[in-house]
């Protein structure tokens, strides 16, 4: 019998969840929530989905036993409450970021979910990018051997030709560059290193006062091994969207889709260049939705828990919150500090 699903949400990236979940032989989405009815209904229509319920009460789609589980494709502010909702409605939960725009609400969070005992995935989307892929690859097989300094960018100029423009130039919604989208950055740098962050330091500055956040960040972090760490984050940058990964370990390096590694290709002359699709867009329909969409339900039908479940997401969210508070009250911060908080 098919998973029913509840789409939280008719934004952008909800219809790119619908069209994944319409793809996946064990799902059917039965309903579907936004506050204004007719924004339901009409993404129904939209995407053909002629048997699909229609709520404008959150509240009574959680309340349909034939949705089992969750998409949260609403303002990233609401997430928090949200799940906590959904978890103690006993629905699995797909949660796109941020997840939560401070600790306090995010350790309720994952008090919920982890008493409920339901099934999460944080859409962290791009561990199903095959360049993401290709780089987990080559360093499972220790091809550039141990990291010991790792960089990775998010610039995205996000601004009124951006479809999330108008909530996410609000601080209550977005509050910052780094939880907003930035987080994707701090997400693979946690991914490609393979260690925890204990301490970092950032600055940040405003150069688009159509924001109420500053929307340009730079960070330096120290891994638990030892291992540096550095991140920016732009929402100004004058230029397409890139994500840079550079990555050095002490038998070689990878930046991007190229790598330099001369014991592993053994007589390389030059970067071996690797065809690939990148993370290099912000179009949502380019993001590898169908990858994550049929691990949440993998997850589902097994009762185990995905690696990039809440739990996981957290520990990204934290640097987040210290690289932030770094750069308001200039100061190194450290992740005991923070995760403090989210224990309450």
């Amino acid at each position: 019998m098919a998973i029913g699903i509840g789409i939280a949400g008719t934004g952008w990236v909800s219809g790119e969840h619908i069209k994944s979940y319409q793809k996946h032989k064990d799902t059917e989405v039965v309903a579907i929530w936004n506050r204004t009815k007719e924004n339901a209904e009409r993404k129904a229509q939209e995407l053909g989905l002629t048997n699909a319920k229609i709520y404008d009460s959150y509240e009574a789609m959680l309340e349909d036993p034939n949705v089992q589980a969750i998409s949260l494709c609403t303002p990233p502010h609401t997430h928090s409450k949200e799940t906590i909702q959904a978890a103690e409605a006993g629905k699995h939960i797909l949660i796109e970021k941020s997840i939560a725009n401070d600790p306090k609400s995010l350790g309720a969070m994952q008090r919920a979910v982890e008493k409920a005992g339901v099934r999460t995935v944080v859409s962290f989307v791009l561990h199903w990018n095959l360049e993401f892929m290709w780089i987990k690859k080559m360093l499972e097989q220790q091809a550039i051997g141990k990291i010991f300094y790792a960089e990775v960018d998010y610039w995205h100029n996000i601004g009124p030709q951006y479809v999330q423009f108008h909530w996410n130039r609000k601080k209550e919604v977005a509050e910052s560059v780094l939880l907003s989208a930035g987080c994707h950055a701090i997400d693979a740098l946690r991914y490609f290193v393979g260690q925890e962050v204990t301490e970092v330091s950032a600055y940040s500055n405003l150069r688009n006062d159509v924001y109420e956040y500053d929307t340009n960040l730079v960070g330096i972090m120290k891994f638990a091994d030892g291992t540096l760490g550095k991140t920016s984050a732009s929402f100004d940058c004058q230029c397409p969207y890139l994500f840079n990964i550079d990555l050095l370990g002490d038998k070689g390096t990878i930046r991007d889709n190229k790598i330099w590694a001369q014991e592993y290709f053994a007589g390389q002359t030059d970067w071996v260049s690797v065809p690939t699709v990148r993370p290099d867009s912000g179009d949502v329909a380019h993001h590898p939705f169908d990858g994550e969409i049929s691990h949440f339900i993998e997850c589902i039908q097994s009762g185990t828990e995905s690696p990039v479940n809440l739990a996981d997401a957290a520990k990204t969210h934290a640097v987040c919150y210290a690289m932030d508070r770094s750069a308001r009250e200039n100061r190194p911060v450290t992740l005991a500090e923070i995760q403090s908080e989210i224990d309450g």
